[in-house]
């Protein structure tokens, strides 16, 4: 499938590795995809983000406080345990979770639709954002960020 993604994308998904080894994640997940998009220079997809108030910053403050609502709806508050400072970084290269893939083949039925011989970076904030369930949309439901009318906007920008 990486075979077929421009450079932007490619850089996304590195990025994404990236982002998921720092935060000392053993799997990749679509928030991951998200958050690279968010702190890297991606041309429209970031610039579409930015333009919702989700720049990199204000994108992990929503996925920490999602992160912390979904524990406290099991009954675990944050508070209660001592986290290290700085997770420690997964002792592998973290693996690619059902959300990032599901969001990369997203990604490339978009790109298919609308006739482009490569999956750009639009492309994958499109997968990403196109999840109705899981972490992405409850953190960004969180935010008040519609996230369907987000990925329409990268639609039209796609052509």
């Amino acid at each position: 499938m990486f075979e077929r993604f421009a450079k932007d994308a490619a850089k996304v998904v590195h990025d994404a590795v990236e982002e998921a080894a720092a935060l000392g994640s053993p799997t990749i997940e679509a928030e991951h995809l998200l958050l690279a998009i968010a702190g890297g220079r991606h041309g429209g997809a970031t610039f579409l983000l930015e333009d919702a108030g989700l720049d990199a910053d204000a994108l992990m403050a929503a996925l920490e406080r999602e992160h912390e609502l979904s524990l406290a709806a099991a009954g675990v508050a944050i508070g209660d345990f001592e986290l290290p400072a700085t997770p420690p970084r997964p002792r592998r290269t973290p693996s690619f979770a059902t959300s990032s893939k599901r969001a990369l083949e997203r990604a490339l039925k978009v790109a298919v639709a609308n006739h482009s011989r490569r999956v750009g970076a639009l492309h994958l904030l499109v997968g990403v954002l196109r999840a109705e369930f899981g972490t992405v949309p409850r953190a960004l439901a969180g935010a008040e960020v519609d996230r369907i009318a987000l990925a329409t906007r990268a639609e039209r920008m796609l052509g």
